[in-house]
Parts: structure tokens; sequence; C-alpha cells
């Protein structure tokens, strides 16, 4: 009972013991965020143990820049560092509701191109529970104002100060070293970011995040025009000669591009009841005047909705990171499908989105 009532008392009055409970709370809404609003499919003990543990190194790192300072300042700068984390993990928590993936440096670079509506788009999939992100620091910043930490004001060495951050890299290394043991090439050959936040933290994918945006806009500074010449050999040795089934099937006639986002094939000539769920689609598509493909596969990143218009009418890829049409669209001009069907076929083109003008 002596032990425990000692423990109390240092977490009330020692500097260490504020910073260990501001880990502590950070350390555990990180994990029940991980549990409840991310679908991460960690399986296996090895993913559950680094699962369990991988907001720690990062939240002993950033919570611990605030030991650096003295007195009262100490104390305060934790707190709002505490919640400069807490709107980090709130805001991928929206984010991957709607989007199943995590902000990215390149989409928030951009996010003035989609800010109308924003924060109607927010309330719409809000939840209560997602506000448990600010759970401790509210708590800690509660606690501090009612007195019931005694502040520790005592000047703490700068060997103790630095073994902190010491500590927490020595331990973000040792989590990279399991994660990399348990799924080797983890950095080199991610094609999932729900592997780097499962694996290595969300903090942690931010600084992954950060690098790879800087590597991509380092190379884009530094591309040459005699860069295309790899990709032009390339694309000779891997000629692919059209259809000839498809050629010219649509010369001299109108021609409409139906394209539907989140409709699965299925649906065509589904009946619920007894009736059909898209009758007028089913005669589209059962038409001998249509061209219809089923066998394809998603292939949107980050723009998803803005990526996938981007293929349709552009034949190009997404980016690995943000929205392309959004990160190149105002910038660039590219060779479209209506524009070339007006400029080289003489068609009277529109592309029409449907979806409130001001988003």
């Amino acid at each position: 009972m002596r032990k425990l009532q000692a423990f109390g008392n240092w977490l009330r009055s020692s500097k260490n013991g504020f910073f260990a409970l501001a880990v502590f709370g950070y350390w555990l809404k990180c994990y029940l965020i991980y549990l409840t609003k991310f679908t991460l499919g960690a399986t296996g003990p090895m993913q559950n143990f680094l699962l369990l543990i991988n907001p720690i190194p990062s939240g002993m790192l950033l919570l611990g820049l605030g030991m650096l300072l003295k007195g009262r300042k100490s104390y305060w700068t934790i707190i709002v560092l505490d919640f400069v984390l807490a709107t980090w993990l709130f805001a991928n928590v929206l984010y991957y509701r709607e989007f199943s993936n995590f902000l990215s440096f390149s989409l928030l670079q951009n996010s003035g191109s989609a800010s109308e509506n924003l924060g109607k788009s927010i309330a719409g999939i809000l939840k209560g529970s997602d506000f448990l992100a600010f759970a401790d620091p509210l708590i800690l910043t509660g606690l501090l104002l009612g007195k019931f930490f005694k502040m520790d004001l005592y000047a703490q060495s700068w060997k103790h100060k630095l073994a902190i951050e010491l500590a927490a890299l020595l331990l973000m290394g040792g989590n990279l070293l399991l994660a990399q043991n348990d799924r080797s090439g983890l950095l080199t050959r991610t094609f999932d970011n729900n592997y780097i936040v499962k694996y290595l933290g969300i903090n942690e994918y931010a600084i992954y995040d950060g690098v790879k945006t800087a590597q991509t806009s380092a190379q884009m500074a530094n591309a040459k025009v005699s860069d295309l010449s790899s990709v032009k050999k390339y694309l000779k040795s891997s000629y692919v000669a059209p259809n000839s089934a498809y050629t010219g099937v649509a010369k001299g006639k109108n021609v409409i591009v139906i394209h539907l986002e989140s409709f699965q094939q299925f649906l065509i000539d589904y009946k619920w009841k007894g009736k059909e769920v898209t009758p007028n689609l089913n005669k589209i598509y059962h038409s001998q005047h249509t061209l219809a493909f089923d066998n394809f596969f998603n292939q949107v990143g980050q723009g998803k909705t803005s990526d996938a218009e981007m293929m349709l009418e552009n034949s190009l890829f997404g980016v690995q990171s943000g929205s392309a049409m959004s990160t190149y669209g105002t910038s660039n001009t590219f060779e479209s499908m209506p524009a070339i069907l007006n400029q080289k076929a003489g068609y009277t083109t529109a592309v029409m989105h449907g979806g409130t003008g001001s988003f």
C-alpha cells in the first residue's frame, strides 16, 4: 500500500511522473483507436504485439520535447504537443472512415482546392466517439488547472533529458527491426499504408510519407527531357497492336461513355423481389450498340474519384500519394479523350460530373 501511495505521489509531484502519464494516455488512446477506428488487419502474435507497442516510441520522442524545457513551460509544452498529436490522429480517423487510407503531405498541400463544403462533409461523417482522440490532453489540462499536479520546477540535467529521447529512438529502432523481420521490405515495397501504421504507428507513417513526398519533389525538380528516352524505348519494345475487333467500331457515331462510381457488376440484371434493380442500365448494357467490359480491377490511389476520371479521360494512372488532378491538374495540359475527339475527329464533346457545384 505504501509503495502504491509513493507511486501516486511521484506521479502528482514529479515532472517525470507527469510525462509518464502523458505517454501512457497517448498510448492507450492510440491503441483503442487502432482497434476501433481503423481496419489494420493485424494477425498473429507478432503483428498484434507491434500494434500494441508502436504508439510508445513516437509518443516518448515527441512528448519528450517538452521535457527539454524548464519549469512550467515544460508542463504546458507537453500539453500543447499532446493536442497536436491528438489533432493529427483525429484528422486521420475522419479521413480513414471516408477513404480507407491515411492523410498524406501531398494531400494536405493541395487541400485548398477542395476546401469548399468541407465543413458539411466532415459533419456528415463525424461520430461522437471520434473525440476520444482528445481525451488524454483534455484530462491532463483539467488536472493541471485543478492543481492536481504539483509542478516540479527543479531543473533536470541535459543528460537525463536526452536519455529520454535516446530511449525513444532505440525503441523505435527495435520496433522497426521486429517489423522488418515479420515483413521484409516494409519500407521499400509498400503498396498499402495500413501496413506502415500497423507495424510502426501513425506518427512513423507521417515521417515515412514526408520522406517519400520530399523524394518525389526532388525527382520532379531534377527531371530532364532526356529522361523520356528510356520511357520511349520501353514503350517501343513493349508495343501491343490494337485489337482489330474494336478498331473503328464507333466511327461516325455518337459516343456516350457512362462512368459509375462504386457500382458493382453483380447489379446488372440483378432482381429484388422480382423487379430489376437497374432496368435502364440493363437495356443499355445488352444493346447491340454497346461495348461493356466486366473484367477490370481497382486501380485508383488516394485521389479516388478524381483518379478514376483521370484514367478514364487521359489513360494515366494516379500518383502514389495524394490526388494527381489536385496536385498537377492546374499546371499541366493533358491529352484527354474528349479534347482529342473534338480537335482531331470533329466531334462536339461534353463531360458532365454529377455533384454539387460548390464542391
